[in-house]
């Protein structure tokens, strides 16, 4: 972010094409433009399960240029308090409409305790975006 600040040529530049225009040097621990050769970067894997971070890292692969977290977190000229939120409001995340359809079928056959049962199953499954949305509207 402090080389997006610096170098007008990063801001048009993804978290993923950043290190094919710019090197990282360790002694001062910067980016500076590169100045010959290609390299292809990786991003490192985020497991879901780290909350933050993680929609941090889904943001930072289609935001271009940010200069702050507050950029990342601005969508529409709409800041979010949360990366969860921002990736929400870009489209990047499901609603879990499926997750609130199956608890709503399953109302009308299952017991109060199997339906319980579901619901922690899907929590620990790690793969609800909104536990509280699914449980507020179920």
């Amino acid at each position: 972010m402090e080389a997006n600040k610096k170098y007008p040529k990063g801001r048009t530049l993804g978290y993923a094409q950043y290190v094919s225009k710019f090197v990282y040097v360790k002694r001062s621990r910067s980016w500076k433009p590169r100045k010959s050769g290609y390299t292809i970067g990786r991003l490192i894997w985020v497991s879901p399960c780290t909350g933050e971070l993680y929609y941090l890292r889904m943001m930072l692969t289609v935001v271009k240029g940010p200069t702050c977290y507050e950029e990342i977190r601005t969508v529409s000229n709409i800041q979010y308090e949360t990366f969860r939120d921002a990736c929400f409001a870009r489209g990047l995340l499901k609603d879990d409409r499926e997750y609130i359809e199956a608890i709503r079928e399953a109302k009308d056959w299952g017991s109060g305790f199997y339906l319980r049962k579901l619901f922690v199953t899907m929590l620990l499954s790690t793969s609800m975006n909104r536990p509280n949305h699914v449980w507020e509207n179920t």
